[in-house]
């Protein structure tokens, strides 16, 4: 019983860390974009993805 439950808490706790990158990529300003490298198109589109899409 403790791995299945472990196994969800995992997928979870990965979910919420999807969201959160994605909404942090969504709020980063173009400067900040510009200097990791990442164009706003491609921004947008990843911070678009739903958080259960790898």
């Amino acid at each position: 019983m403790a791995q299945p439950l472990r196994r969800i808490l995992e997928l979870l706790a990965l979910w919420h860390r999807r969201a959160s990158s994605r909404t942090a990529l969504r709020d980063l300003p173009s400067e900040r974009l510009r200097d990791i490298g990442v164009m706003e198109m491609d921004a947008a589109r990843e911070a678009a993805r739903p958080f259960w899409e790898g």
